[in-house]
């Protein structure tokens, strides 16, 4: 499976899970069908962020392209995201109501009081699938921040080195050190960041084994499962997208020198996607209102 493969694949399941967003009802079950048909994206994204990243010939490029990318697609990202609030509110403010509003949990702290005696998965259909603030780009583009501290840490230290006791404890020291700073700075960030916790993971799993595919595809199928503790579901589906990263066969798919447009499409896809699927809930809106069914 070549790298245009792959992100073509990248490109579908990404559309339909935004698709879901944008159109679908919260908690629907074809929403929650489509959302989970997008989760193989993470983890090709991740991956073909890593490849890229080692095999970009000028990594400040590659970094400022990811970074200005998501700048744009912020502009629509922040209005899927608001409007996923926005709705979520009125679903919870529902429910609130129909199990019995003030009148049983008091006026006071409410819907608070409500909301804690909620099962985990029913406070999960509320809240769990709402996306943050900022888009994945942004997430990405402090990840090769981190593979920047990464690849000087490989540069000094070399490889681990059998009976080197001091020289492996210092290179591991480093390497944890900087993933867990990464995850702490993405998590702690002053606006919520998209796949704050799993992105890194996923880069840097990437990025360290690219070379020894058998190990990079275990250590990324340990973690897809660790995530059926959200969602069975969302766990094997984000394992379908690590299968598809262990296809990879090395080869771009496509000739850069005849064909040097389609670097750039796939960058511009993302933000142009996000556009036309906000201008068409937009349009929607306008529709339904016009003829009296919002």
């Amino acid at each position: 499976m070549s790298a245009l493969v792959l992100k073509i694949i990248l490109i579908v399941t990404m559309t339909l899970d935004h698709a879901a967003v944008v159109f679908l009802d919260r908690g629907s079950e074809l929403y929650m069908t489509l959302r989970i048909f997008g989760r193989p994206a993470l983890p090709i994204a991740c991956f073909l962020i890593a490849e890229g990243f080692a095999k970009t010939s000028n990594r400040t490029k590659y970094l400022l392209r990811v970074f200005f990318t998501g700048l744009i697609a912020e502009l629509f990202w922040l209005y899927l995201w608001t409007m996923q609030r926005i709705e979520a509110a009125h679903i919870m403010e529902d429910a609130y109501n129909a199990a019995g509003g003030d009148a049983v949990y008091g006026a006071s702290g409410g819907v608070e009081k409500w909301f804690s005696a909620l099962t985990s998965a029913q406070q999960n259909d509320y809240t769990g699938w709402i996306i943050p603030a900022l888009n994945v780009l942004f997430t990405f583009t402090l990840c090769m921040l981190m593979l920047v501290v990464v690849q000087k840490i490989k540069d000094h230290f070399g490889d681990l080195q059998a009976k080197q006791f001091l020289h492996n404890l210092g290179y591991l020291s480093c390497m944890g050190a900087t993933i867990m700073v990464t995850i702490l700075v993405c998590m702690l960030f002053p606006i919520t960041l998209d796949y704050s916790i799993e992105a890194p993971i996923f880069i840097l799993i990437c990025f360290m084994f690219r070379e020894e595919r058998k190990t990079m595809g275990i250590m990324l199928g340990v973690i897809s499962l660790f995530m059926a503790t959200q969602n069975m579901y969302y766990a094997l589906a984000t394992l379908l997208g690590v299968v598809c990263v262990f296809s990879y066969n090395g080869e771009l798919g496509y000739d850069k020198t005849k064909h040097p447009m389609v670097r750039t499409l796939f960058y511009a896809y993302y933000p142009v996607h996000l556009a036309v699927l906000v201008e068409a809930r937009y349009f929607n809106e306008i529709y339904s209102n016009f003829f009296g069914k919002g």
